[in-house]
C-alpha cells in the first residue's frame, strides 16, 4: 500500500538526516488510522514537499497509538534510512495523508484523505 502525506521542506531534511545517523524508525503522527496498510514493510510513504512529490520512505504496516494525544493519537512508523528520491512530479494539496492509487507519476491518485 502506498500512502502520501505532505512535509514541510526542514521536516524533510531533518528525517533524512536521521536516516544518514543510522536512526531506524521515524513517525509520522496522523488523527486518523489508515484501514488498508499491509503486514510487514511492504508499505510505502511518498512524501510531497513544496508542492512536489519527492521520494519515499519504506512504511511499516504497524501504527503506534498513543490514547493521550488527542490531536493526533496514531503515528505510522517509517524507516528514514532508506529514503528513495523519485523525479520530482507536481503533487497536490491535501491534508493529513492519502491512500495512493498508484505511485507519483504514474497514473492519478486517489480521493481518500485524512486530516492530519
Amino acid at each position: 500500500m502506498d500512502l502520501g502525506v505532505v512535509m514541510r521542506g526542514e521536516i524533510l531534511a531533518d528525517k533524512r538526516v536521521d536516516g544518514r545517523a543510522g536512526r531506524r524508525l521515524a513517525t509520522w503522527n496522523t488523527r486518523r488510522l489508515p484501514m488498508r496498510l499491509t503486514a510487514g514493510w511492504t508499505n510505502r510513504l511518498f512524501v510531497a514537499c513544496a508542492g512536489w512529490w519527492r521520494g519515499y520512505f519504506p512504511l511499516s504496516g504497524d501504527v503506534v497509538w498513543n490514547p493521550t494525544d488527542e490531536a493526533a493519537p496514531y503515528a505510522l512508523i517509517f524507516d528514514p534510512r532508506h529514503w528513495t528520491p523519485i523525479a520530482a512530479v507536481p503533487a497536490p494539496r491535501f491534508p493529513g495523508w492519502r491512500y495512493l492509487d498508484s505511485p507519483p507519476g504514474a497514473e492519478a491518485t486517489s480521493s481518500h484523505t485524512a486530516a492530519r
